[in-house]
């Protein structure tokens, strides 16, 4: 009787067991994507998590950059799962319905739980139109597409409103 009750124990350890690797599994295994925005005054990292939510009220993931400077990005396809991965990736910036400019397009590869990177720079000064009102903020969209995933930035172009003021050195004397 006694090794009866052992073998009941046994196996609902084993099924224990069994129910957290199916736990670890479903939120290890998979595809996912990250993007890291630097302007040069602070670094934001966006989740595929914070696409999904955000793309569900309809608000897009925010980036400014100031006149005459640049946004570096680093777009991040994390592959965990037991085969390789390869999908064409394509960047464009648009601003209502017209194509601005294609900033970037790769194919990216990833094996078995190993990562692949695209990165490119958006110049703010090459995005702004020049018939633009200058003391006026530009937004644009930016649209990242992977295969049939895609990722939507606002990106925010401020004005330089108080310009450097004129230095005048005077000898002293």
């Amino acid at each position: 009787m006694a090794r009866k009750n052992y073998i009941y124990l046994a196996l609902t350890l084993v099924c224990l067991l069994g129910i957290i690797l199916i736990f670890v599994f479903d939120g290890y295994i998979g595809l996912y994507d990250s993007l890291v925005m630097d302007n040069g005054l602070f670094v934001q990292h966006v989740d595929g998590d914070q696409w999904d939510d955000n793309n569900e009220f309809g608000y897009y993931i925010p980036s400014a950059a100031t006149e005459g400077s640049d946004i570096e990005f680093t777009y991040t396809v994390a592959n965990r799962r037991f085969s390789a991965y390869e999908a064409p990736v394509a960047v464009t910036l648009w601003y209502g319905q017209d194509k601005i400019a294609d900033l970037a397009a790769a194919t990216l590869s990833a094996g078995a739980f190993a990562e692949a990177e695209l990165t490119w720079t958006l110049v703010a000064a090459e995005v702004r139109p020049a018939d633009f009102p200058e003391d006026e903020y530009y937004n644009a969209i930016m649209v990242i597409t992977r295969g049939e995933v895609e990722r939507r930035i606002r990106v925010n172009i401020q004005p330089i409103i108080y310009p450097a003021k004129e230095v005048v050195v005077t000898p002293s004397g």
